[in-house]
């Protein structure tokens, strides 16, 4: 499947779950909510981690990209709002802000940009994007949705457009054998 497919049908599952969301209430509303976070997150990695900078690579950083990284920011803010918000009065203002939002990126990805990567990337591009997509989507929803989603969103409020890798502490040295020696001394001495 292309990858412009791929997400389109995932757009489509999206919105049919926002459907069943507003058909619900207590635990099922709880249960439908956090599958479309975690689809919704898992969507997210797979584009702005694979999609996106395929497309940067073979058309630049246009304005069209750029307008969607920074629109999958708000949709994560959104989200987490409305997450922080499940089972309170707000829940369903802040669902339907992360609806609206995400209609509004969904139909200026569908009628606009994917039109642009299909003719940049080509068919036989896009089908090995695709199924680079399809895996890490299914990985991605196997993990809690929300670790990543603050991740994301931390880097997004520290003015980030496009993903940082994670940085790895650097491993604590261990303590020199002379360093060692002379603790053992030092504590002797105070006996």
């Amino acid at each position: 499947m292309k990858a412009t497919d791929l997400l389109e049908q995932q757009h489509d599952e999206v919105k049919e779950m926002f459907k069943r969301l507003e058909d619900s209430e207590g635990s099922k509303q709880k249960k439908i909510f956090e599958e479309l976070a975690s689809s919704l997150v898992a969507h997210d990695a797979i584009e702005r981690q694979i999609f996106y900078p395929a497309c940067e690579e073979a058309m630049g950083m246009n304005e069209q990209l750029g307008e969607a990284l920074v629109e999958h920011g708000v949709v994560e803010f959104m989200l987490y709002e409305a997450d922080e918000a499940l089972g309170k009065k707000d829940f369903k203002f802040k669902v339907t802000v992360l609806r609206e939002v995400l209609e509004h990126h969904i139909e200026e990805e569908e009628d606009e940009f994917f039109p642009s990567v299909e003719k940049a990337l080509g068919d036989k591009r896009l089908e090995e994007l695709g199924a680079e997509m399809e895996q890490a989507f299914e990985d991605a929803r196997e993990e809690d949705f929300r670790a990543p989603l603050h991740r994301n969103l931390k880097q997004v409020l520290a003015g980030a457009i496009k993903p940082t890798p994670e940085r790895k502490a650097p491993p604590k040295a261990a303590p020199s054998k002379k360093k060692q020696a002379h603790g053992a001394n030092h504590s002797r001495a105070h006996r």
